[in-house]
């Protein structure tokens, strides 16, 4: 009986977990509105909609639109997440125009998902579209330092644990930053690459409730190295030797 009990209460659970997740997402960085000529883009997945990522050029074309002018976008790099996270990066195959607006459009989605963006302003979910400023950044991010460990997060939520390391941001750009975070599995030698993007002053490596890029699933002890692109394809390549790290273990009421 307390078999069959656990069962039910197991399958409660990961349907719950389900329901609050969800089953799909796909999201386009940058964030902002306004891009350079020589802007680059992330496309990511979640859950379901990581067929869409691993099926762009091959079942789901994708590209730029302006009136009657296509910019189509190549798939320069596909990162596959550790939890429930697949992401492409993607460059135009030719110059963008200045003070064209593009939208971003992907052919034959699913009937289950919708390819959008949520403006808090408006309140209201709008297609991905970009104004292009006349400029071309060639300018790489600039560090001031080198990333630091700040603190641990391991918290407990009623469908499973969020579990980060939060490292110092020391990059600034005139444009927005993307982290190529790269984490070797000191135990079992598993390297993951993923494009992060940072808040303002702080790198989160780790996993929410629902999806996240680095799970930290077996093992404890770990390594890492962080190489600061901006949306225009600029890179200041990691140097010297990785950061040891280990994950998180102890709960905090901390998110």
């Amino acid at each position: 009986m307390k078999t069959i009990l656990s069962t039910l209460i197991g399958l409660i659970l990961a349907v719950s977990a389900r329901a609050e997740c969800g089953r799909n997402n796909l999201r386009a960085f940058p964030n902002g509105k306004t891009i350079n000529q020589n802007a680059i883009f992330i496309l990511e997945g979640y859950a379901e909609s990581q067929r869409v990522i691993l099926g762009l050029n091959k079942t789901h074309s994708i590209y730029l639109k302006s009136g009657n002018k296509r910019v189509n976008l190549r798939v320069s790099e596909v990162c596959v997440g550790e939890y429930n996270l697949t992401q492409a990066l993607l460059k135009p195959e030719s110059e963008l125009e200045a003070g064209l607006e593009y939208t971003m459009h992907i052919d034959n989605l699913p009937k289950y998902e919708f390819f959008n963006r949520y403006n808090r302003e408006t309140k209201e979910h709008e297609p991905v579209t970009y104004k292009v400023i006349g400029k071309r950044d060639l300018e790489k991010p600039i560090l001031s330092d080198k990333p630091k460990e700040l603190k641990k997060t391991l918290v407990a939520y009623g469908c499973g644990p969020s579990k980060h390391v939060v490292f110092s941001n020391p990059a600034r750009d005139s444009s927005e930053i993307f982290v190529k975070t790269t984490v070797k599995n000191l135990k079992t030698g598993t390297v993951t690459t993923y494009y992060l993007v940072p808040e303002v002053d702080k790198i989160e490596v780790g996993h929410t409730m629902c999806s996240g890029a680095f799970k930290f699933k077996d093992g404890d002890n770990y390594e890492v190295e962080f190489t600061f692109i901006d949306s225009s394809g600029n890179l200041k390549a990691w140097s010297g030797p990785r950061i040891k790290f280990t994950k998180p273990t102890e709960y905090s009421n901390e998110d």
